[in-house]
């Protein structure tokens, strides 16, 4: 199962060795890249002393530069899933419709799954909340 599972998943499953399905293989592949993304998007930059570019930039650093605070944020959002998240590519991050909450941000993550077996996208809605945290939900 070569990329299919991160390797604190396979830590802490090392008997999951079995042949699963396609579908099953996907979908499991689809969940591994959504909690993934969910680490790595709430993350800050300078948090992780080997690599201090892991996560975002704060929130409070972009919001000096509102309104093109939105528009770094998903180029920053996008690099860190080119860096960090291998087992996704074509990443396309784009502003969805406004949210209910002021000061809160919604956007949609899209990507193409790295797999063997088939071709298959994904589509991630995510907000981020007034408190700076990413919500990602598929």
């Amino acid at each position: 199962m070569p990329r299919e599972r991160s390797l604190l998943e396979r830590l802490r499953d090392p008997d999951a060795d079995r042949a699963p399905a396609i579908r099953e293989n996907t979908a499991r592949l689809a969940d591994s890249v959504l909690a993934n993304l969910q680490r790595l998007l709430n993350s800050r930059h300078g948090i992780t002393p080997i690599q201090a570019d892991y996560g975002i930039p704060d929130l409070s650093d972009l919001l000096h530069s509102f309104p093109e605070a939105t528009a770094r944020m998903r180029t920053a959002i996008k690099a860190a899933i080119e860096k960090y998240e291998p087992r996704l590519r074509r990443v396309t991050v784009k502003q969805s419709g406004p949210t209910e909450e002021i000061f809160s941000l919604r956007l949609e993550i899209t990507g193409e799954l790295v797999s063997p077996d088939e071709k298959t996208s994904v589509w991630f809605e995510t907000r981020i909340d007034p408190s700076g945290r990413v919500l990602l939900k598929s």
